[in-house]
Formats: structure tokens, sequence, C-alpha cells
């Protein structure tokens, strides 16, 4: 027992040692660095933020889902209109030179509709034309023809556009191509697995048939309606600077002035129309008229001779 003292006081003694040790390698230890200043503001918002923010947040994903889907554009089938006022003699050689400009683009940028042109009669000229082209060149050609007016002379008398939402009809017509796919599916091959004889064999072909008529005219009217859009329309009228609306506050004098000598022809031409339906009766009439009127006429009186 005498010798067992001795080691467990050497035990003790090297322990005590140790923690001595520890304790000084602790205190001679430079300090921690404190956390960044990002790191410590977000730490005071998680802080301060209460469990019913902290339940309400949400990521970015969740954020992105619960967007609101962005509206589509309107499908759009645009017209428009143009009306230029240009000297008499300029009339037929201006809507001559835009039906050219159309025609030398091709038929996938510009297709002539309708063209026609008046006679002139002195300073009275009037022309039409009619085009179906593509946005771009639409644009193109307003700004030409505008220029072109005013280049000899004339003016814009009319300049307007219109649009048609065809967005509706299309989104509905394609749903309807699906569901009539769907049915089209369907009775094929309920023809091919459950049809026995020949009566049902039929009255599914015949069904079949109905269903793709539907389908055959429906994309039609899709085709059609796209076709409006990709191709928009413009109408140009023509007419000489005479029959132009004068402006201003002399606008009515003006244009009593300028149609006083076509109001007096114009009457002269009605009475001469008249004439011309009255003459033959004239003619008829007169030499009957004369033999009735000689007839009645009662025969002069002899004298009765002197006894």
């Amino acid at each position: 027992m005498n010798r067992t003292l001795p080691t467990a006081a050497a035990a003790v003694a090297i322990a005590a040692l140790s923690l001595a040790a520890c304790k000084k390698s602790e205190l001679m230890a430079p300090p921690p660095k404190p956390p960044p200043a990002s790191s410590r503001d977000a730490n005071a918002a998680m802080a301060k933020s209460s469990p019913q923010d902290a339940a309400t947040a949400t990521s970015p994903t969740d954020q992105v889902a619960e967007a609101p889907p962005s509206p589509q554009a309107p499908m759009l089938a645009m017209a428009y209109r143009l009306g230029l006022a240009v000297p008499a003699a300029q009339v037929r050689p201006l809507m001559e030179s835009h039906q050219e400009a159309c025609e030398r683009a091709g038929t996938d940028q510009c297709q002539v509709m309708a063209a026609s042109a008046d006679a002139e009669h002195g300073d009275r000229a009037t022309a039409s034309l009619t085009l179906r082209a593509t946005p771009a060149w639409v644009r193109l050609f307003r700004d030409r023809a505008e220029a072109d007016a005013k280049d000899l002379g004339g003016k814009i008398e009319v300049s307007g556009a219109e649009g048609d939402d065809l967005s509706t009809q299309i989104a509905d017509t394609d749903a309807a191509q699906q569901a009539r796919a769907a049915e089209r599916a369907r009775l094929t091959e309920l023809m091919r697995r459950h049809t026995r004889s020949l009566e049902d064999t039929l009255q599914v072909e015949q069904e079949i048939t109905r269903v793709q008529g539907e389908m055959d005219q429906a994309s039609s009217e899709l085709a059609a309606w796209q076709n409006r859009i990709v191709m928009q329309t413009v109408t140009i009228s023509y007419e000489s600077t005479a029959m132009a609306a004068p402006e201003g506050d002399a606008a009515p004098l003006a244009s009593a002035a300028r149609s006083f000598l076509g109001n007096v022809f114009e009457v002269l031409a009605g009475l001469l129309t008249l004439a011309s339906f009255l003459l033959p009766f004239a003619l008829v009439g007169a030499p009957i008229a004369w033999l009735v009127a000689r007839r009645r006429k009662p025969a002069p009186e002899t004298p009765a001779p002197a006894e």
C-alpha cells in the first residue's frame, strides 16, 4: 500500500500540469474574428422576423409559378383605306404605277385583287385599286403612295385602318379540330375492333366521313383566317383634284360654283331626254288631231239664191 501512494500522487500531478497547459494555450490564442456585416444583418433580420413571416416566405420557383400568364398578342386582320386626290391627267397613270409596283414585288409579297379606272371627262377622273400584301410591304407602300400624291401636286383625302380580331375564332376552331380528331380516332378504333356486321361497319364509316368533312371545312376556314392575318388588305381610291371636297369657310360657295355648269347641263340633259320621249307621240298625234279637228269643222253655209 505504501508503494501505490507515490504512483497516485504522480498521476494527479501530471493531470494538473496538463490542465494548466490547456488553460494557458486558450489564453494565448487570438480572439475569434467577428462575422461579416452581411451575415450579421441577415441573422438579425432572421431573428426579428416572426414565425408567421417565415411561414409565408416562398421560394423564387414558387413566385414564378404563381405569376399571372402574360397576355397573348391579338391576331388582327388589318384593312387599310387610302384616298388620293391628284390632277385629272395623273389619276390613271398613278393607279397603274401602283399596280405595277405590286406585281413586281411578287405574289408572295403583294397580290392585285381589283383595279379599275373611269374615262376622263374634262377635269373629272376616278380610279380604284385593291391590294393584299404583307405588313412590311404595306408600310412601305403607304409611305410611297402619300409621297407620290404630294409630288404630283395632290393631297391625301382619306387615310384610315380597321382591324378584325380573329383570336377567338381561331382558338375555338383549333379546340374543335382537336375534339374532332379524337372522335375520328375513336371511331376508327371502334370499326377495327368491335364491328362484326357489314351494317355496323357502314354506319361507322359514315360517321368517320362526316367528322372528316367537318375537319376539312374547319381547316379551310383556319387557312382563310390566317391568310387574312398574314396578307393585309389595302384599298386605294384616286380622284381628280377638281372632284375633291374644298376646305375652309368658303367651301360651300366654292363647291356650288364648281358644280354650277354641271347642274345647268344636267337640267338641260333632263329636258332633252323628256323631249325625246314626247317627240314620237307628237309626230303621231299631231296628224290625227288635225284630221279630227277638220271633220268636226262645220261646212260653210251657201247663200240662198235671190228670187
